[in-house]
Formats: C-alpha cells, structure tokens, sequence
C-alpha cells in the first residue's frame, strides 16, 4: 500500500522561496499577523456556512423563476463556503512550512482551534518530509481537483462511521487515509504500483480484505480498510496498523494528526475535503 505519488490529495507546490532569517521580534510580529488572519478566515467559514444552512432550510419556492433566484442563491453560497475554506488551506500551509512562526502563532490561537491547526500542520510536514521536502520554504496548496469529483461528504462520514463500529475502531483513521490516499476519490489510480480506488488498495490485497466488493467503490474500500486495520492491530496498536498500509514512519505520522484534527472538531473533515479543490 502506497500514497499517492507527488501527494496528489494535497497538492502542495513549493515555490522555492526560503525563508530568511529572523528576529525573534520579527516572528513575534507574524505570529501576530498570522493569527489574526486565521481568525478571520475561521469566521468566514463559520458566517458562510451560516448563511448556506439558512438557505437550505428555506421552504421551496412556489413559483418557477424564484426557484431559480433560489438556485443560483445556493450556488454562490455553496462556492464562498469552499471558497473561504480554500483561503484558510492557504494559511495553514503557509504556517506549516515555517515552524518557527507555527510555534509563535499557535498560543495566541489557543484552544481546540489550535490543536487541530498543529495536528494539520504535523500531518502536512510528514507528508512533506516523505517527498523529500524541509520545511522552511513558503509552499503554497495546489488546487487542482474538482470538488464534486468524489462522493458527498455526509455519505463518506456514514461510511467511515458503519465500517470502524463494525470493526470496533475509530472512523477519523479511515477519513485520514482516504483523504492521503485519493482525496477522498478524487485521485483513484492506478498509482505507480498499480493500486486503485479511494483507498489505494493493491487488487491482491484488496481481495484479501474486500469480501468481493468493487475495489472502486468509496464504500467497499472503506470497509477493507478498516477490516485491514483491525486485522493489523487496531484499535491497541493504531501505529502497527497503520503501518501495515504504508510502511512510512512518516505516513503514520501524519494520518495519526489528520485523524487527531478531526476529532478535536469534526468540522475539520469538511475542510480537508475541499482542501486543494476547485469549482
């Protein structure tokens, strides 16, 4: 089992800009900067998921044009909610590359907000330091996968959730390795290595754990990954099973943070899920 080459779920892209040298007076002042930014673009999605819950519960208009006002309302309420999601992607990566300014910025944050951004940037400089890449660059996320390729996220979280209680492990692993692996589906192979589907699963394994399910499908490779896992060690032993899917240090490493953001605030599986999107 494999990530998928060149990070493909996340997309990240180093532009090559190292960061100088600085005063501790200097970070102190971009810990400031950086907070505030991240304060703000934390508002913003939380006001524009407001605003996109308040439309759906709107009772359907009567009349053919205003269900068409009432279409396009959704439309752009639906884009600045991902959109304001893209923004914040943008400074997490940015504190992620310069630990430093993490370090400085994260006490002023504070918090469960705070946990989950540390737990992101860990997950980010892993999966980094797998391709070969020190932090200390400015890298910026790539938003290169069309959001609506891959199944909704209430349904993903349904599947995570049926397939770790049947197992009796915890889901947020399940949503870590299939954001890494495909983007949640976005990416499905075949890899370099010949493993296909939300999962990543070589066919060889796949008929091990898949109980002659379609190694395409987001809910039967979900339920092999979890009977994998649990095969494998979890929920004693999460780094031996998580192991035995990628045989990473640093891969463990970061689907532990993933799954540790998730369950410091659930919202946190929306933001990886159109992390590195487009539309």
């Amino acid at each position: 089992m494999r990530y998928l080459a060149a990070l493909a779920a996340l997309g990240s892209l180093v532009l090559g800009v190292t960061a100088s040298a600085a005063g501790s007076a200097s970070v102190g002042s971009g810990a400031q900067q950086q907070a505030a930014q991240l304060a703000a673009a934390a508002a913003a999605i939380a006001a524009a998921s407001d605003n996109l819950d308040r439309l759906q519960a709107q009772p359907p208009p009567g009349v053919a044009i205003d269900q068409v006002r009432a279409d396009l309302l959704m439309t752009q309420a639906g884009f600045r909610f991902r959109d304001a999601i893209r923004q914040e992607q943008e400074l997490v990566y940015a504190m992620a590359g310069q630990p430093d300014l993490e370090s400085a910025t994260l006490p002023l944050v504070g918090g469960s907000r705070a946990a989950a951004l540390s737990a992101a940037g860990q997950a980010l400089r892993a999966l980094w330091h797998m391709s070969g890449f020190t932090p200390g660059n400015r890298v910026h996320p790539r938003f290169n996968h069309r959001y609506a390729d891959s199944e909704p996220v209430d349904a993903l979280l349904g599947y995570y959730q049926a397939a770790a209680a049947r197992h009796g492990i915890d889901w947020t692993y399940l949503a870590a390795i299939n954001f890494i692996e495909s983007d949640f589906g976005r990416n499905n192979g075949p890899s370099s290595a010949g493993a296909l589907g939300p999962m990543q699963f070589l066919p060889e394994t796949f008929r091990e754990y898949g109980g002659g399910g379609d190694i395409n499908s987001a809910h039967d490779s979900i339920r092999a990954a979890a009977l994998m896992l649990a095969r494998n060690g979890a929920p004693n032993d999460y780094d031996r099973a998580v192991l035995r899917y990628n045989h990473s240090v640093d891969y463990v490493a970061a689907v532990k943070a993933y799954a540790a953001a998730v369950r410091s605030d659930p919202v946190w599986l929306t933001r990886l899920y159109y992390w590195s999107t487009y539309g």
